[in-house]
């Protein structure tokens, strides 16, 4: 049996460990809370902006643009959004193997793979199995700025439309509710894809009763869909880290939560090791001091 001087430092090293888990938890909830009452203000735009877009690809007239052509050029793109710090439990593992499912199936079809991440633990996992980045983007925080997620969508956005690039995505986790968080993919371009996709997820798709043909637009179509589709692109880019932002302090969170309830059970077990070790001590000096007096 350890010492109760062992025993007490134990205790305390568990101790400040509780205390650092436990405030990590209060920062998370609190950085939770922030971040989703911004997620909930921008709910009904996103709605719009899917209507919109899915008003556009109803009409009976195919309207060309580059952004709604499906290309041939052989190359993808994937932007893997994981955690920007540790101690959120199996999320970037599980961000990680979402994105193996992209790598093997560009491997089989022949066509080559850009991985784009922002910096963070993702980074690191994707550099341990040996998968180099084609970049990282070094000077974005945990939520990106407005300008940065632009730059990003006028990048992939330029490569779509000039041929270079067949597919673009994004990995990340999607935020459903507190107690439900999942890794999937939105497809960004072709922009006919992503536009379905969010008119699905949307509260309410256009009214059934209204077509393409009943709405006068000036501008024409043709040159609205191009600015609608960078505004698209901006906010699924922008919803996308939200929901990543959102899930990694969930996680942490839970991590933490659990982390200080191993430790507060620690602490009793290791309370309950030092009275028993300190009642053998003080049983062992007792019977000391009995057999001295008798040896009197």
């Amino acid at each position: 049996m350890a010492g109760t001087r062992q025993i007490l430092q134990r205790r305390k090293a568990v101790s400040n460990i509780c205390r650092i888990t436990r405030t990590m938890q209060m920062v998370s909830t609190a950085m939770y809370k922030s971040y989703y009452n911004k997620w909930l203000a921008v709910v009904d735009y996103h709605d719009a902006l899917a209507q919109a877009g899915y008003l556009l690809l109803s009409s009976r007239v195919p309207i060309g643009n580059p952004l709604l052509k499906e290309n041939s050029s052989g190359r993808s793109a994937v932007l893997a959004i994981g955690s920007k710090r540790g101690l959120c439990g199996s999320y970037n593992n599980s961000v990680y193997r979402l994105l193996d499912v992209h790598i093997k199936r560009a491997r089989s079809l022949g066509k080559k793979l850009d991985i784009y991440a922002p910096t963070g633990k993702i980074v690191n996992v994707l550099n341990y199995h040996g998968i180099p980045p084609a970049k990282v983007y070094d000077d974005i925080g945990e939520m990106p700025t407005d300008s940065q997620i632009l730059d990003m969508a006028d990048e992939f956005m330029g490569q779509y439309m000039a041929g270079e690039l067949d597919y673009f995505g994004i990995v990340y986790m999607r935020f459903y509710s507190m107690s439900s968080q999942q890794a999937q993919t939105l497809t960004v371009m072709p922009l006919t894809e992503l536009i379905d996709d969010l008119a699905t997820r949307a509260k309410a798709i256009w009214p059934w009763d209204l077509s393409f043909e009943d709405f006068y637009l000036s501008p024409s179509p043709a040159e609205i869909i191009e600015g609608l589709g960078r505004m698209i692109i901006h906010s699924s880019i922008k919803s996308c880290f939200m929901d990543a932002v959102l899930s990694e302090h969930v996680a942490r969170m839970v991590a933490m939560r659990n982390a200080t309830e191993n430790a507060d059970e620690m602490i009793k077990e290791l309370t309950a090791e030092y009275n028993r070790a300190r009642q053998t001590q003080i049983t062992g000096e007792l019977l000391d001091i009995i057999s001295g007096t008798g040896d009197l």
